[in-house]
């Protein structure tokens, strides 16, 4: 794509009172970073995976796009920042002079900044997912600097004319290229999420090439806000210790960590249930650290990522562990609160791991779990009123009755994008898994529709993969309708027999089936769509329905496991781009 010069004037994108937010003419700045910190940054919340997809497309994990409504929604509940996450990455020419970034795509950065900073928020603008050029690798750290030069050359120029409020940070988790050795070698292949001084070393020179770009483009940035994060963002005694303040003074500059802790519960691990004493260590293991390094020197720090994926209690029934998460919260917040560090949350969208709000309605998912952020960090929480929430939503979420005897009926399979009603609203890895493109697909839960057939959403999926397998241990509902199939169809033996099923494609859609799953026993069944094989399972929208009968390979069909499943290829009309893939898939009979 050619690219235009961003001297050039922008589109005119900008809402009159966004546009007001940016008008020029400088703001006082007469406090320190410090004193700022301690007056306007509390509690924030982060726009996560919009438009810090790495594709440049807004929509391109699932979310819809930032609206002026979202913004007004973060006020009205009480946070007093938003971190804007943004990948320049595929939106800037690589090759040409000054590295020119797409005029279209900053104008939209500075319209969501401008309703931010419209509503009063603290705005944080960053450089997020740009790992393909910005990475230490032993061989480009000068060009990424250069890069990154020229990069906050222009951003600050365009945003420049905003106040006090528009914070900038110089880049998101940068570390360890995953395909460099490190100085000996012996790092290949690995990530290193800790560091070593070499890297430090790096980061905290990229970190002064940053501050001297927006510093020197004068103005109200001569004198702005600037944050910086850790190595990796990471929060170990050695990334902090490592930490460099990129101005000699550092009067203008925050310190950002982002701190998922305890881990096993808010991120990597499989605890779902809140432990405080275990929480208590964690958090009096790394916050002493964070003070010493940071607050005691006179630098604020800044969580500027904060949260706990959504778990559930019980893998049968699907019950949410959200009481578990508000325990957590008001501890974490309360403690963060007593060292004076302001919290940032991580928010990717509501029904994803940690969603906390529908970007679509702009209404909060789990609001009880966001009145707990805001009021333990404020002090405002009772043990009352918690009592009260926790309650609430622990009455809420209860395993279901078990069901009544099921129909000896065909489970239907339906893969379908379905509007907000007619999906769970949970992230589906313990179902299956999907592949975007390289990218997570937006798998959510099944749901059975009146007819009993079984519905997954593969809502804001946006690629061309989703490969997903049904188990039928997964809930009371799957196994009273796999019982309920494996009862209808008492094979054991697949010598001479086909399944028989039937592809229909929605809204433009063409899919193609690569295969067909019985789980255990047969594995894989393919449709012939490998190597263009004659009866390849395709749906177009100008033959949206088609049948098939499979052959099955010989061998033992055991109705009694776990589940069957296939995987569809979405041929949307524009390879990338959050489309609506929509089809049915139903198994309809072994013959």
């Amino acid at each position: 794509m050619e690219l235009r010069s961003p001297r050039k004037a922008l589109p005119l994108l900008l809402s009159a009172t966004a546009a007001c937010a940016f008008a020029a003419g400088p703001e006082p700045f007469s406090r320190s970073a410090a004193e700022f910190v301690r007056d306007e940054i509390h509690v924030g919340i982060n726009i996560g995976n919009t438009l810090d997809v790495p594709s440049g497309n807004e929509t391109d994990w699932g979310n819809v796009p930032v609206t002026r409504e979202l913004i007004r929604a973060y006020r009205a509940k009480g946070f007093d920042t938003v971190r804007i996450p943004v990948t320049w990455d595929r939106r800037f020419d690589h090759d040409a002079p000054g590295h020119p970034i797409e005029p279209a795509f900053l104008a939209r950065v500075k319209e969501v900044a401008g309703w931010c900073l419209a509503e009063g928020l603290v705005t944080i603008v960053n450089t997020h997912h740009d790992g393909a050029w910005q990475l230490i690798d032993g061989e480009h750290e000068e060009r990424a600097g250069e890069l990154l030069r020229d990069l906050w050359t222009q951003i600050a120029r365009e945003l420049g004319g905003a106040g006090e409020r528009l914070v900038f940070e110089s880049f998101n988790e940068v570390r360890k290229a995953r395909g460099y050795g490190g100085p000996d070698g012996r790092q290949k292949g690995q990530d290193d999420w800790t560091g070593r001084a070499e890297y430090f070393e790096t980061v905290n020179r990229w970190a002064e090439i940053f501050v001297e770009a927006v510093r020197a483009t004068g103005g109200n940035n001569a004198k702005r806000y600037l944050m910086v994060p850790t190595y990796a963002a990471g929060f170990q005694e050695a990334t902090c210790a490592g930490w460099r303040s990129p101005e000699p003074d550092g009067d203008r500059i925050i310190a950002d960590i982002h701190c998922y802790e305890p881990g096993d519960f808010c991120l990597w691990g499989d605890r779902k249930k809140h432990d405080p004493a275990h929480a208590a260590q964690r958090l009096g293991l790394f916050f002493p650290l964070f003070k010493k390094y940071f607050t005691d020197r006179g630098f604020p720090l800044v969580l500027g990522e904060v949260n706990a994926q959504h778990r559930f209690l019980d893998a049968l029934h699907y019950v949410p562990n959200e009481a578990e998460r508000m325990k957590w919260a008001r501890q974490y917040m309360e403690t963060a609160r007593s060292y004076g560090f302001p919290v940032i949350l991580w928010d990717n969208g509501g029904g994803f791991d940690m969603g906390l709000v529908d970007r679509r309605t702009a209404q909060w998912t789990e609001p009880r779990l966001v009145d707990t952020f805001l009021g333990a960090w404020h002090g405002r929480l009772d043990d009352a009123t918690f009592a009260k929430w926790v309650a609430e939503v622990e009455a809420k979420n209860v395993p279901p009755p078990p069901p009544g005897p099921g129909k000896a009926a065909d489970v239907a399979l339906r893969w379908a994008v379905g509007g907000p009603d007619d999906y769970s609203g949970c992230w589906g890895q313990s179902m299956g898994y999907g592949n975007v493109n390289g990218n997570g697909a937006a798998l959510r839960f099944f749901t059975f529709a009146a007819d009993g057939s079984l519905h997954v959403d593969t809502h804001g999926a946006g690629g061309n993969m989703v490969h997903q397998q049904f188990w039928a241990d997964r809930g009371l509902e799957a196994r009273r309708s796999w019982a309920a199939w494996a009862a209808g169809h008492p094979a054991t033996s697949a010598a001479g027999r086909t399944l028989h099923c039937a592809l229909t494609a929605k809204n433009g859609t063409s899919v193609l089936v690569k295969g067909f799953f019985l789980v255990p026993g047969l594995g894989k069944i393919p449709f012939g769509a490998d190597n263009d094989r004659p009866g390849c399972f395709l749906a177009t929208p100008e033959r949206p329905t088609v049948e098939i009968d499979i052959p099955l390979p010989a061998g033992d069909i055991d109705l009694s496991g776990k589940g069957i499943g296939a995987e569809l290829q979405f041929i949307p009309g524009a390879w990338g781009r959050n489309l609506p893939l929509d089809a049915d898939l139903t198994a309809i009979e072994i013959r």
